[in-house]
């Protein structure tokens, strides 16, 4: 692995453990037992490193996606892989790390977050048109509604006004919103996908 890969590997994993204020360059550097010299050789600042994080975890998020996509034997065990992702991503992001990115680098937030949501609404319409097609969601379906009710249960859930961390699991409430969600947009062929793969 080169220098400049090893960096962002151990950026991103310390970003997303601690968060992004209490990591120095000089941690990641004794991390990576190399010199701080090396480190901002690569990278002129910590700023210019932690965009190339987002990008980089960006790449490799969307051809997971595509992976996923390719790979599923039908659009729920595609949702059911996501939900397993995304169960796996919250129990081991500190939430500090959005806190640091939105307070710290404002605009990279805006364009991670607009992205983000163009994403999301974009993939939960080709997943509704797929499911439909599949006999597995109901064909009386507004695709456009339901996708942006999906993307609006999904800002929610990280909205700590509604649901606190120190009250609730996030990961828990995740897998709640997608079985029930998608148990209500399923035909019965759907739901006894759905309850097969919950055994």
């Amino acid at each position: 692995m080169e220098v400049r890969e090893r960096i962002i590997e151990e950026a991103t994993k310390q970003f997303f453990q601690y968060g992004i204020r209490n990591v120095t360059m000089d941690d990641i550097a004794v991390s990576l037992g190399m010199s701080k010299r090396t480190v901002y050789e690569t990278f002129k600042d910590k700023g210019t490193l932690v965009e190339t994080c987002i990008n980089d975890l960006t790449i490799r998020e969307d051809k997971k996606v595509a992976r996923v996509v390719n790979e599923s034997a039908n659009v729920i065990e595609a949702i059911f892989v996501f939900m397993r992702e995304g169960t796996k991503a919250m129990n081991a992001i500190n939430p500090v790390f959005f806190k640091d990115l939105e307070k710290l680098y404002p605009r990279l937030w805006k364009r991670v977050d607009t992205e983000t949501k163009a994403k999301r609404l974009n993939l939960s319409a080709r997943f509704l048109e797929k499911g439909i097609k599949e006999g597995l969601f109901r064909n009386d379906l507004n695709i456009e509604i339901i996708a942006k009710l999906f993307h609006e249960q999904m800002s929610i859930l990280i909205d700590e006004t509604i649901f606190p961390r120190d009250k609730y699991d996030h990961a828990e409430i995740f897998q709640n919103m997608i079985i029930n969600f998608t148990r209500g947009i399923s035909t019965s062929t759907g739901i006894q996908i759905i309850d097969k793969t919950l055994e």
